[in-house]
Formats: C-alpha cells, structure tokens, sequence
C-alpha cells in the first residue's frame, strides 16, 4: 500500500472513532477494503478499538472487561473475522451514544472559579459617549494627575503621559501612539497639538486631513503615516514613513513632504534635513509586543510555572527549546525537525511545524492536582482527522491529551475521566490564544480561546494528573514492535507556550491573551 492509502487508511480510522457518520460512503468502502486486505491497517483498527472500548469502559466507571486471547479456529475464513470485526464497530457505535449521555454533575466538588461578578459585570461605558479615542494598548503608562483619560477613553482636552507609551484609536480609524514624556492636547476627530514628546500616526483614507500641530508647524496627513518629535528646549522632527504630508509654519507657503523624508529644527527654528528613523516612533505592535515582554517574564518567574517556552533563540540550528520556567522540575525541550521562524512580531521568535515528524519532545516528571496549560498557536492547515496540539506518549490514564480536529474544533480527554470535542474552532492563518485549566481536586476542566471560556466539563473519578514524556506538535504511541511512533503533526506555528502546577484564574488567562494580542 502507498504511503498515501495508508495515510488515508489512517485517517478514516481516527475519523470512524471520532464520528462513524463522518465517513462518506465511498470511504466506508475504502476502509472495509483495506480491513480486509491488509493486515496492519486491521492491527491499527484494533489498537483504536481497543483504545476507545477502554476509555468508554473507564469513564462510566467499569472496570474494563479481561479479554481472552483470541481463538484462532483453523477454519475461521476472511469473512467470519471481518464479521466479528464489523460487530465489534457496532459495539463500540453504540457505547458511543452511551458515553457522550450528559454525566451529573458531582455535589461535593468545588468548581474552577469563573470570572467574577467584576469581570462579567455589563459594559458601563455609555452608548452616547463623546469619546473622541480609545486606548488600544499601553506599556507601563502613567498619566499626572488630571490629566489623563477617563479610564481607556479620550476625551477633548490636555494629558500629561509622564511614563510608558500608549496608543490611541481615533473613531475615524486614526492611530496615534505617544510616548513619554508628551503632553498633548485632543482638539477633536481630526486635530491633535503635541507640546512636547514623541506622536506617530497611522491614517487610513478615513482620517485624511488629520493635524498634529506643534507650537510652530502644522503637519496636515493627506495619506500617510508620519512621526513628531518635540522636545523640552522646542527642538522638532518631522519623519515621513509613507505618503506625503502638508507642512505649514508661521509665514510661509505650506510645502508637501513625501515618504523617506525628514526636517529637523533646533530652538531657533532652524532647519536641516535629517534621515527618516522609523525605529524612533513607536507603533501599537512595537508597544503591544514591550507589553508582551513584561508579561512573559512575569509568567516564567511564577513559582508555579513547570515549563515555559518563548521559543527565542539566537540560533537558527538549534534543537534545545529552552525552558525559562525558574524551577528545574522540567528540563529543556528537544526539536525534533521544525522550523525557527516568526512569531507574532517581528523582532519575536516561533517554530513552524511543516515536515513530518516535527515535534517538541520533552519530559515532565511528577503526578499534579491542578494545572494550567496555555500558549499561542496559528494554524496554516489541517491535514489530518486529529492534529497534536500538546500529548502525552501513548495515552494512560490520568494523561491529558489535546488535539484539533480538521475544522480547528479543540478534541481533549484526560484517560479515564472525560473525552469531548469543544463547540468552537480555531481559525486558520491566525495567532489564536489556548488555554485549559484542568482540576482533579474539582473534578472539572475548563477550556479558554482567546481568553473567553468555550467549554466546561466534568470529571468522572478525580484522578492525578500526569504527564511524563510528552510532545507538543505530534502524537506519538507505542507500536506492537515497542517502537515510538509519532503523528497527527500540527502544521502551523507555536510562539508562546506554558505549563503551571497550579489553577490560574479566569483573569489571569486573560490578561496573558490581552498582554500577547497587539501584534498586528
């Protein structure tokens, strides 16, 4: 058989357990073909059927049944196995709707807090508000007092930002990003005045014509982005970066400065050309992503965290992930194939799992009550029925396993405590935050994306949690000749991931997906 039968083989396989009713009617044909045919897609099929007999057995609370060797009778035909076999699906069919019944809920467990009453509380904010802007991300920001915004919204008036970088979107699609020290003054929709710090703006053609003026030129956006600069002695820069500007000054005809130019004027107004810096003016990802930075270590100082992974190195050959959780209960990561690539900013690192066989290997020792599981992940395709966000090798009881269907849906289990598919699906081709909380005290998981929560679920017995060897990016089990198989390869990038011995809260998991989101 080719490779790529037997791959379809094998996906039809995953698919029959996952949902028979998946399978088309052509691919119930092609599958019963090869059961017939070949032998080790029939080993496989009975591995999956077993697998799935045992985890149903398990979650209803069963000791699964001793199964006798099998009787091989001397006059036993293709038929009558292929009989057997097809009576043994049907069984398992039929668990199915049995297993997936809704469990009662457990009356003594304790479940993972949600967010408080605070966190859901209604949007307060007006509808008529007269805002003029929002805050769309902030780094380390302070404003003197009185004269800062009303919360994220900007009003008509004067602002003193002593500290950090903020930037603010107009209602018109204007971004403006400042950093300290700046004192500004918002006009309205369309004019700015900056008396001292550093302004860049963004303007898409809803916002042509908007004015940053200082206290000697006017710069008029006639489609562009630009930067200003005023200091403490009234020495000023203007850079164009796209576009062109309208320049106007106190006595003079007003002139048109286009991309890749920039004017300097010292405290006596004096002119020179100077060389656009675009890297002087901060942008919403530049701040989002010293945001991100903050809270990265933040996260890998937890003395809770057992591993965390920013996948940043220096070396492009380089197969040790390294692991910047302070405590030693984990050690490094190990790449096998993958890619280092780019993450969500630019100056951020990633791996792209694209080859077969691409994966993260390494081993997490111990047995834990509670945990928490995050990270980022953007998916370029889907190539098979089930692929491998983070798993364990093989799949005992008490290991948490995470995979992602064909359509992006998350497919999760802990061995012998639950097995579902969550109703919402990761998107392609976008950085989509995952997280889970998983809780043996509680008997509950809770799963996040993108810091809401998408489901919840019960546990059936309360278990330990474990891990031991596991891979991010792959599944691997253990074949019938003892060998380490690894598939279900993700095909995407990973650029954030972590592991907590501990419960993070509901607003924890989403302030990490608010510090890792301004990157575009």
């Amino acid at each position: 058989m080719s490779h790529s039968s037997n791959q379809q083989i094998h996906e039809a396989i995953e698919r029959y357990f996952l949902d028979p009713n998946s399978l088309t009617r052509q691919e119930q044909a092609d599958l019963i073909d090869a059961l017939r045919e070949d032998a080790e897609a029939r080993a496989r099929f009975r591995r999956a059927a077993q697998i799935d007999a045992q985890l149903r057995y398990e979650s209803s609370g069963e000791e699964p049944p001793v199964v006798p060797p099998p009787h091989r009778s001397p006059v036993s035909s293709p038929l009558s196995r292929w009989t057997l076999a097809i009576a043994a699906t049907l069984l398992i069919a039929a668990s199915v709707a049995y297993w997936n019944w809704p469990q009662a809920k457990p009356i003594d467990s304790d479940p993972i807090a949600g967010p408080t009453p605070e966190e859901i509380a209604p949007d307060v904010t007006p509808a008529t508000s007269t805002a003029i802007a929002m805050l769309d991300v902030g780094h380390n920001q302070h404003f003197a007092e009185g004269l800062g915004p009303a919360g994220n919204e900007f009003f008509p008036g004067d602002y003193h930002l002593t500290e950090g970088a903020v930037t603010l979107d107009f209602q018109n699609g204007v971004a403006v990003s400042v950093e300290s020290p700046a004192k500004f003054s918002i006009i309205d929709g369309m004019h700015m005045e900056l008396q001292t710090g550093r302004a860049r703006a963004i303007v898409p053609e809803t916002g042509h014509g908007f004015v940053i003026a200082t206290p000697t030129m006017e710069v008029e956006d006639l489609g562009t982005e630009f930067g200003v600069f005023v200091d403490e002695q009234q020495n000023q820069e203007l850079h164009v970066f796209a576009g062109e500007v309208r320049l106007k000054q106190p006595n003079q005809a007003s002139e048109l400065l286009t991309e890749n130019s920039a004017l300097a004027w010292n405290a006596e107004s004096q002119r020179r050309s100077i060389s656009p810096d675009d890297r002087a003016f901060a942008t919403s990802t530049s701040i989002g992503y010293r945001r991100w930075l903050d809270h990265s270590r933040m996260l890998r100082s937890d003395p809770s965290a057992l591993f965390y992974f920013d996948f940043e190195t220096d070396s492009r050959d380089s197969t040790q992930v390294v692991n910047l959780a302070e405590s030693t209960v984990v050690p490094d990561g190990f790449l096998n194939g993958g890619i280092w690539a780019t993450g969500r900013w630019p100056e951020k690192g990633a791996l792209l799992f694209e080859n077969r066989g691409d994966r993260i290997e390494l081993d997490i020792p111990g047995t834990y009550h509670q945990v928490t599981i995050m990270g980022w992940v953007q998916m370029n395709r889907f190539d098979y029925a089930l692929q491998s966000l983070f798993n364990t090798i093989n799949y005992d009881p008490g290991e948490h396993h995470w995979n992602l269907q064909r359509n992006g849906a998350y497919r999760i289990g802990v061995n012998s405590e639950y097995n579902h598919t969550a109703p919402k699906s990761i998107p392609q081709f976008q950085w989509t935050h995952v997280a889970a909380q998983l809780d043996s005290v509680a008997k509950e998981s809770v799963y996040y994306m993108n810091g809401e929560e998408i489901a919840r679920y019960n546990w059936s017995t309360g278990r330990a949690i474990r891990y031991g060897p596991s891979s991010i990016g792959a599944y691997g089990y253990t074949n019938r000749h003892g060998k380490i198989v690894f598939e279900r390869e993700l095909r995407g990038r990973i650029d954030e991931f972590g592991l907590f011995g501990r419960i993070l809260s509901a607003s924890e998991i989403r302030e990490a997906y608010e510090a890792g989101r301004n990157f575009q």
